[in-house]
């Protein structure tokens, strides 16, 4: 007759190596590779939010959030304008 373990074994060390392996895999295929970095200078044109020159303040997966010029007038509350990233490129 057969002797079973109260509780499963762990896995080998081996199979959650390769567990592991695999969700960082699918997290990076998951995850947008966003062409610009934080502070480069960008042009958004969309036509929702129209054509706006900015720097880059924020990424959020495939969105990036601008901050214009405008923004920096004191007397204007700072707005930052979100664009999908295949909507922006750097000015010519």
């Amino acid at each position: 007759m057969k002797d079973h373990p109260a509780s499963r074994p762990p896995f080998p060390r081996d199979r959650r190596r390769l567990i592991s392996w695999l969700n960082a895999a699918a997290e990076k295929v998951r995850t947008a590779t966003v062409p610009f970095k934080i502070g480069d200078v960008v042009l958004g044109d969309d036509p929702f939010n129209g054509r706006r020159l900015g720097v880059v303040t924020v990424i959020h997966g495939s969105s990036l959030g601008l901050r214009t010029a405008a923004d920096a007038h004191p007397d204007l509350v700072p707005e930052v304008v979100y664009y999908d990233y295949r909507q922006v490129r750097t000015p010519d």
